[in-house]
């Protein structure tokens, strides 16, 4: 939507190869440009009332014999599997919304997100019209009965035929999106690495997964164990979901009953003490790194840069 710019779409890959492949795209990117006298500039924000760029880190996760347990199939609402993880990723995702933001956060990208091109600032999930029914359910009665149909849409134009509209749809003012059988984080800069955000998704991820697994495996009624879990999680962190717009003003008034603690990274050291050695890593980084470079970088760039 800005002059000269330009949008990849990468092939699906595991996420190491996927964060490999991202790091050589750019790095041939600044190659190619300058050998033609061009810059290629992959700076979030390079010039104001000019849009900026960013990332979407398209994320799913698979068992080892390529099940992807994001796949909801053409009724969701019976899908225990599905529910299970799609209720423990709400929890994930509510219990450390701040660790992920933070994950995406760099000087440049800080001044694109929440400006009317980019996500909000504040992390959400977007469900979309039929998961969203499913998780009402659930939360209302415990069970889930039926899925919403995708919609006829109509075109307007004769000489196109009508087609079904997706179900799950895609809203492109959510941070963090389900979209088909994936969800899409899309608050990466543009000049960043995918690695921070992917570590943090996967860590959380597991630490949830863990939890769930002790207490069902020491379940008596597994399947009775199952359902109650499920309507827990739903109803627990509910308040994360957010299907509308977010750049109506409805969203702020979802935003006065969401409170994050961008301080909170050692709270959340303490509490993820796990085998998972590189979410430690990672955020004793931030903790000590982030604050001391990214005001140094703030005040570079604002030498030979005007924010609007």
């Amino acid at each position: 939507v800005a002059p000269a710019q330009h949008e990849l779409a990468p092939i699906y890959a595991e996420c190491n190869v996927a964060v490999d492949h991202n790091q050589l795209i750019m790095e041939t990117l600044k190659k190619v440009a300058g050998r033609h006298g061009l810059q290629c500039l992959l700076h979030e924000k390079p010039f104001a009332g000019v849009n900026g760029s960013g990332k979407h880190d398209n994320w799913s996760i698979t068992t080892d014999d390529g099940i992807n347990m994001l796949e909801p199939g053409k009724t969701p609402h019976d899908n225990v599997q599905f529910l299970l993880v799609l209720t423990c990723m709400l929890k994930a995702i509510d219990e450390h919304a701040a660790l992920l933001r933070a994950a995406a956060a760099d000087v440049g990208n800080d001044h694109r997100l929440g400006a009317n091109e980019a996500p909000p600032a504040i992390l959400s999930i977007y469900l979309g019209d039929q998961l969203g029914d499913v998780l009402n359910q659930l939360i209302a009665t415990g069970t889930a009965t039926h899925s919403l149909k995708g919609e006829k849409l109509e075109t307007g134009v004769k000489t196109i035929p009508d087609f079904m509209k997706d179900a799950t749809d895609r809203n492109r003012t959510s941070p963090f999106a389900f979209t088909g059988n994936k969800f899409e984080f899309r608050m990466v800069g543009s000049r960043d690495s995918i690695s921070a955000c992917n570590v943090v998704l996967n860590t959380i991820t597991a630490e949830v997964f863990k939890e769930a697994c002790d207490r069902l495996e020491k379940a008596p009624d597994f399947e009775l164990a199952v359902h109650d879990l499920i309507k827990e999680y739903a109803t627990d962190h509910q308040k994360i979901v957010f299907n509308g717009n977010g750049y109506a003003p409805e969203w702020d008034s979802v935003l006065s009953n969401m409170f994050f603690d961008f301080c909170c990274f050692r709270k959340n050291n303490k509490k993820l003490q796990t085998d998972i050695i590189y979410y430690r890593i990672i955020s004793m980084e931030k903790q000590q790194n982030m604050p001391s470079g990214y005001e140094k970088n703030r005040k570079i760039i604002g030498k030979y840069q005007s924010f609007h």
